[in-house]
């Protein structure tokens, strides 16, 4: 295991974390990625770097970063982002101003996991 730096032209994706796990994935014609390869695990993050833990040979035989068409991702390990409640939350009452009955069929709600 080696370690590689990684810049961009552009600043980080600010979800991006130290442990997180970084995917690359070629750009083909006609807009369709090639199916993602782990290239390893994120261990350092800059304003427009990120150093990644990985098997050197993967990065050299696979790909070369750095280069227009290629396509960097990053997943995060669910137990890090996972505990008790965080964030906002929603209060509701319903209620019927009509003289008449009213049947409530459905309620729903999304929810997502949130990283910060």
């Amino acid at each position: 295991m080696g370690q590689t730096k990684i810049t961009f032209s552009n600043t980080v994706n600010c979800s991006l974390q130290v442990g997180d796990t970084a995917y690359v994935s070629h750009v083909l014609p006609g807009g369709i990625t090639s199916e993602p390869i782990e290239i390893g695990t994120v261990v350092d993050i800059g304003k427009n770097y990120i150093v990644i833990n990985t098997d050197k040979s993967v990065i050299d035989t696979q790909f070369t970063l750095g280069i227009d068409g290629m396509f960097l991702m990053f997943s995060k390990r669910i137990e890090a982002n996972s505990s008790s409640l965080k964030g906002y939350y929603a209060d509701i009452t319903f209620e019927n101003s009509s003289n008449k009955s009213i049947e409530l069929f459905s309620v729903g709600s999304e929810i997502d996991i949130s990283s910060k």
